[in-house]
């Protein structure tokens, strides 16, 4: 059980490496297209940073048949909206609370209106699909509704395109493959940033598929369903790229992009796995996925609530934590651990 352990954290290493060299590509690929910030933080970062919770249940659904395979796949899909609802807001309000002093204050200043578009986006889509897994639907209507998923986040995509990039907006950091090359030219070239998201998005792929081999083979081993290991440690793994990126920002005192990459993240997440369970799944939920469902739903509208006006207090973000801990007094109660 111990060398599974150990590949377990090495695919999971590989895949935060890949996280990073994709994001910091994307970023790049949004300076030089001229995409506004909002689109750069909801869209192009969200995207990148979604990816390895989005490959780990592709990579499940795809490369086999079994039902341990099937739950996999269906408890990373439920279990990364809610990492992103709880845990990643938990995390951001430990940030502001650790770099008040760099900062000159601790609530968060953030776009409202972007942060609300976001969470309504997120909140209806994922009530009508989560929603779904509590009707048995027929192959069909399932995949029918995969269809619609892809087209609704086609819509918020290109939405978020036609949004304007403000002036005088520039980046934080170079791109690493123009600095490991001791280029110091001050704007990388197309080409080279094409070669780095592509070879983040190799990285993460190959840890994927990894990760969620050893996943099966460990729940195997420890008697745990691998839906629900799936559902507790696929998000709480490969949520970290969000989670780092958003403490980043609000270190930099960019709480609305911080904020951004998460909310993206979630509008990515209700749309784009979904759209996979949908497709190749019965999409059947569990008691401990619908429990997941209802908790992100709640945080996430708590969240929408308090957002109120351009600040955002931490006791709205610390509230995360103990949804979070809400999750998992219900799986014990459940009879889950």
């Amino acid at each position: 059980m111990l060398i599974h352990a150990i590949v377990l954290l090495l695919s999971f290493g590989l895949i935060l490496v890949g996280s990073e060299l994709f994001t910091n590509g994307v970023e790049w690929a949004g300076e030089k297209l001229a995409i506004s910030e909002a689109a750069v933080g909801s869209l192009l970062a969200a995207v990148g940073t979604a990816l390895p919770e989005t490959f780990i249940p592709a990579v499940a659904l795809l490369t086999g048949d079994s039902g341990a395979r099937h739950e996999v796949g269906v408890g990373a899909i439920i279990g990364a909206p809610l990492m992103l609802s709880t845990v990643a807001l938990f995390v951001m309000g430990i940030g502001a609370i650790v770099y008040r002093q760099r900062r000159g204050r601790i609530a968060l200043k953030v776009a409202r209106e972007d942060a609300r578009r976001d969470l309504l986006f997120f909140f209806l889509v994922f009530v009508l699909f989560a929603g779904c897994g509590l009707l048995h639907l027929g192959p069909h209507a399932r995949r029918a509704l995969a269809v619609l998923a892809l087209l609704i986040y086609a819509v918020y995509s290109i939405m978020m395109l036609r949004l304007h990039r403000m002036p005088g907006v520039e980046m934080e950091h170079g791109l690493y493959l123009q600095s490991l090359f001791g280029n110091h030219a001050d704007t990388p070239s197309g080409r080279l940033i094409g070669v780095q998201v592509g070879v983040g998005v190799m990285a993460i792929l190959f840890g994927a598929k990894e990760f969620v081999d050893q996943i099966v083979l460990f729940s195997e081993h420890v008697g745990v369903n691998a839906g629900v290991l799936s559902l507790i440690l696929s998000p709480l793994a490969t949520e970290l790229p969000e989670k780092y990126n958003s403490v980043v920002w609000i270190r930099q005192r960019k709480d609305h992009l911080a904020l951004a990459n998460i909310t993206g993240a979630m509008v990515f997440q209700s749309c784009i796995p979904v759209a996979l369970g949908l497709a190749f799944t019965p999409w059947v939920l569990t008691a401990p996925e619908i429990l997941a469902g209802a908790i992100a739903l709640a945080s996430s509208a708590i969240l929408f609530i308090n957002l109120r006006d351009a600040e955002l207090g931490t006791p709205t973000l610390m509230a995360g934590g103990i949804a979070y801990a809400v999750f998992l007094a219900g799986l014990a109660y459940l009879g889950i651990f």
